[in-house]
């Protein structure tokens, strides 16, 4: 995708966390939306042809898997859209869109021209990724990602909103390192733990960026899993 892809938001949700991409996603919860012309390397492509898989045709939405930065291939999901005026995490009207398996690519065709919702998409094993505000179909296909309902993950970018690709953060509480790990092709992290920033503040370090403290998710966005990093 384009090194100005744009956006602001991401979900915040209780502790878990890469292809050119750039810029802070409008996505909230574990998921990320872009825009892009083609779908991403065919990194877990499934055979096609195989009958667990959607059709194998273009489509309006592509999934992608947080962790693995490939395409969420033949994966049964629901879609649904619920109004923007309605604040995430209470209790929303949804509106039914489209339920079934992607295709090899991780795509599904909505065929639904809807703007202006939130877009939510619930798959098994992950938790639910918003898109808001959702415009379907788009001239380009519209990418979501979708990330582990176990663990937490952090999105890592720089003070403009860029990704942060193949960089390592260590992760110390005083002279103990919590954890040392490298960003992925869509700049994410994983934590095995649900809450790797309890108790003492947690000092985020990466080769060629300043220190960051962190003492609560509070510090790591709106979302609570965005870590910014600066020269």
């Amino acid at each position: 995708m384009s090194a100005d892809g744009a956006a602001k938001r991401l979900l915040a949700v209780a502790l878990l966390l890469g292809g050119c991409i750039t810029t802070r996603p409008d996505s909230v919860g574990g998921g990320d939306a872009r825009l892009d012309e083609n779908s991403r390397p065919d990194k877990t492509i499934a055979e096609k042809g195989d009958s667990n898989c959607g059709p194998d045709a273009k489509g309006d939405l592509v999934l992608l898997d947080a962790r693995t930065s490939g395409p969420l291939t033949c994966t049964e999901v629901t879609l649904s859209y619920e109004p923007l005026s309605c604040k995430l995490g209470d209790e929303c009207p949804s509106t039914p869109l489209w339920t079934g398996r992607t295709n090899a690519r991780g795509q599904v065709a909505v065929n639904a021209k809807i703007a202006d919702v939130r877009l939510v998409a619930v798959a098994d094993g992950f938790s639910a990724a918003y898109l808001q505000p959702a415009t379907l179909p788009s001239s380009k296909i519209v990418e979501l990602e979708m990330a582990p309902e176990e663990g937490f993950w952090l999105k890592v970018l720089d003070p403009d909103g860029n990704y942060l690709q193949d960089v390592q953060v260590l992760f110390k509480q005083g002279d103990d390192v919590v954890a040392s790990l490298r960003t992925n092709d869509l700049a994410n992290v994983f934590f095995a733990q649900r809450n790797p920033f309890g108790g003492q503040p947690v000092v985020a370090e990466a080769e060629g960026y300043k220190a960051v403290t962190i003492n609560s998710v509070t510090d790591l966005g709106d979302d609570g899993h965005t870590l910014v990093l600066a020269k």
